[in-house]
């Protein structure tokens, strides 16, 4: 597990879906860490009634598509379609190799043409004790593609003309409420193009071992006292929540669930027959589980049904692919006008007032971007769009010019689908003619160094974050920059040289296609950053870093709080994020930049988030304006007293101090849970025996060791069992609200 763990960690806060961050299309990697690059009307008959589709309904549909499938892929003759068998060759490699570097236990892709799919094929085991392998028949989650889908169910609202882009969205949705004034400005464009100024992702209940069908409805609640974290139509910058309000607005226009609409009007005309949203459990060997070395994982229910739930086959995918290469025909039914399809591959970010760097593949409306850098580089338009939960990594490519699509799919992560998306769909053009020979990785040699000015350094040196990171540019007597990264309240030892070069950018010798620039946009300095991405045959820049200048500094009771640590009270039990992080939230400072904490929590994808505290003992504000990815997912930090306590609560999840956890005494005794429903923790003396822990009434619990890492957890069918230790453990319970819980410690 503890391998997996680590690799949760670094991926939790780019749950989109996302990897998780930047166009989502990609893994780029910097010197010092990776991340992942950026989340019609009714066919006539029984649908057209509103009514939920038969299966019979649904197979009759998938059927008639396949048989389509199979007579444009059996025509013959001199005009009989390209096999691309070098491709597919090509593709079987890269991909089996990717799973072996990233121990990806399953991977399923579909390359597909306007007319035909053209391939498709699954990689690896579906169970691995029984050595069952994944077929294209197996469901995986799409993840953050999944905002594909909730894009088409409002341009299906809008064609119909229920809905209006740019109206706001108290109209349809009267009870939407924030804390700043400026809410009544969102509009339901700008959920769709990630410019709402939402602070981006509510974690809590999102991604869980079980359904959740009041997500939707929790992510309106925080909303509602939480502020914008930036002005409507500012800037885009990444934001889970505004597709899961989507899936309000569609319910509320249409009378009827976002899953059943989803269905109703996209999966069932389409013939996407086994497509679906984790709404229940999903029968064994019907989709492909995460793996923990041999240990298959629990279902992952991602419950951010518009934002990142949908579970469905490549070869599902490439029906809707199909529509949108046909404009938003299939077999010739309409599913969307022309127009829609046109303006969900317009660039969304042109003319907005942030803009750091001026992004030819800028978001679309859910795209995370209309001209994919690597296909631009050939010459070739991309609409892209990347998804990733926990478990799960995808990439969905459509080149409207070119007449192609794909469609990857795996269960981890790390397995770099969109290089391997970029790959097959270059060498698919290549095959057919449309390029002349694959595009070469550029060379990294260093251009010579010059020496940089004063007035040069001085415009790079400072303090810069972005939502995860915190880095440190400094001059130094040699006329270079050291580039320092924050870490556990300290400056790394060994910081990156980075040299002047004749472009004007600062680079090192070690990486010299990663460099850097300083630019000013809206009164605020970046650090852009430009780096070869994908195949590595182009340069792919974005915002990376925003500075912040020193405040006031820390008050006492600022200061009080440092190096302590909180626990999460109001996760679910069922909570995979808390499964595979952790309970705990810490504050610290940064050293050389007064006025700031810095919040560190694994259960909400907190790491390194900085939060200006400046301006009151009991607030600390989300104080980034950094568009595109990395400035995604911020929340402030707010103190709330409790009973002669300071609790904390960020977004919507709440955290009770660790020194004030009660201890557990040897025999019986209670545990009364609050009026909130919040799980209580306990401590638990260091013994040198095997203890037993029995509950009575508890709905749920978790044990942990004194570094707050998971030892084991149940539900009431289950008994704790603790091993012996000479460290002090830790038990989490769950109960109903106002529930008295039975327990004894043997």
């Amino acid at each position: 597990m503890a391998a997996f763990c680590a690799s949760i960690r670094r991926v939790v806060v780019r749950l989109s879906g996302t990897a998780e961050k930047l166009s989502a299309s990609e893994t780029t990697r910097h010197p010092h860490k990776e991340y992942p690059v950026n989340q019609p009307p009714f066919p006539s008959g029984t649908l057209a009634r509103g009514t939920n589709p038969t299966r019979r309904d649904l197979l009759k549909l998938g059927a008639l598509s396949v048989l389509a499938q199979a007579w444009l892929a059996g025509c013959g003759g001199s005009d009989a379609p390209l096999s691309y068998d070098a491709t597919i060759a090509d593709a079987r490699a890269a991909i089996l190799k990717a799973m072996a570097d990233s121990d990806t236990p399953s991977v399923s892709v579909a390359l597909i043409e306007r007319d035909r799919l053209v391939w498709a094929e699954a990689f690896g085991s579906l169970d691995k004790a029984a050595g069952t392998a994944v077929s294209t028949e197996t469901l995986f989650c799409i993840g953050s593609c999944s905002k594909v889908l909730a894009t088409m169910a409002v341009m299906v609202l809008v064609d119909r003309g229920l809905v209006r882009l740019d109206e706001p969205l108290v109209t349809y949705l009267p009870g939407f409420r924030m804390a700043s004034p400026e809410y009544t400005q969102v509009t339901v464009r700008m959920l769709l193009n990630h410019s709402s100024g939402f602070p981006g992702f509510d974690p809590r209940g999102s991604i869980d071992s079980a359904p959740n069908p009041q997500y939707a409805a929790q992510v309106l609640q925080t909303l509602a006292q939480v502020r914008l974290k930036h002005a409507p139509g500012e800037m885009s910058v990444y934001c889970n929540d505004g597709f899961t309000v989507v899936e309000l607005l569609v319910q509320a226009i249409t009378g009827t669930s976002y899953p059943q609409f989803v269905t109703q009007a996209i999966l069932a005309p389409l013939g996407m027959v086994r497509s679906r949203y984790a709404t229940e459990r999903f029968a064994a060997g019907s989709y492909a589980p995460a793996y923990d070395g041999d240990t298959p994982l629990p279902q992952e229910f991602a419950n951010l049904y518009g934002s990142g739930g949908l579970y469905t086959t490549p070869t599902e995918m490439a029906l809707l692919a199909r529509a949108l290469l046909n404009q938003g025909t299939l077999e010739g039914q309409r599913l969307l006008s022309a127009e829609a399809i046109a303006e969900m591959a317009r660039n969304q970010t042109t003319g907005q007032p942030l803009r750091p760097v001026a992004m030819a593949d800028g978001y679309g409306l859910g795209w995370d971007g209309v001209r994919q850098d690597g296909l631009a580089a050939a010459g070739i338009t991309a609409w892209h769009k990347n998804g990733g939960t926990l478990a799960y990594g995808s990439d969905f490519y459509v080149l409207p010019g070119e007449g192609l699509a794909l469609l990857i799919t795996g269960t981890s992560t790390t397995y770099r689908p969109g290089a391997l998306a970029e790959r097959i769909l270059l060498r698919a053009l290549v095959e057919r003619g449309r390029l002349a020979a694959m595009p070469q990785k550029l060379a990294a040699t260093p251009s010579a160094a010059l020496t940089a000015s004063d007035a040069q350094r001085a415009q790079m040196t400072g303090v810069y974050a972005s939502g995860d990171s915190i880095y440190q540019l400094q001059p130094q007597a040699d006329g270079t920059m050291a580039m320092a990264q924050y870490d556990a309240g300290a400056w790394a030892d060994s910081p990156t040289v980075l040299k002047l070069r004749g472009d004007g950018r600062f680079s090192s010798d070690a990486a010299p296609l990663q460099s850097y620039q300083a630019v000013q946009a809206q009164g605020q300095r970046y650090l852009t950053l430009r780096t070869p991405n994908g195949m590595g045959h182009y340069l792919f820049e974005m915002p990376y870093l925003q500075q912040l200048e020193a405040k006031a500094p820390l008050s006492a009771a600022w200061r009080a709080r440092l190096g302590r640590r909180w626990l999460a009270v109001n996760q679910p039990a069922e909570s995979l994020l808390l499964q595979y992080g952790g309970p705990t939230l810490t504050l610290s400072d940064v050293p050389g930049l007064s006025g700031y904490i810095v919040t560190n929590a694994e259960a909400i994808g907190k790491q390194n988030q900085m939060a200006d505290a400046s301006t009151s003992d009991s607030l600390a504000l989300m104080c980034l304006k950094l568009p595109f990815a990395l400035g995604r997912d911020l929340d402030d930090v707010v103190i709330l007293p409790r009973a002669g306590e300071e609790w904390i609560r960020v977004g919507s999840s709440v955290f009770c101090p660790e020194d004030s956890v009660a201890p557990l005494a040897v025999g019986a005794s209670s545990i009364q849970i609050g009026v909130e429903g919040h799980a209580e923790w306990r401590a638990i003396a260091a013994s040198a025996t095997e203890q037993t822990i029995t509950l009575t009434g508890a709905a749920a619990w978790s044990l942990y060791d004194g570094e707050f890492n998971l030892l084991a957890s149940g539900d009431a069918t289950r008994q704790p069992q603790l091993p012996a230790s000479a460290d002090q453990s830790y038990l989490l319970v769950y109960g109903a609200a106002n529930a008295s819980i039975g327990v004894t410690l043997s």
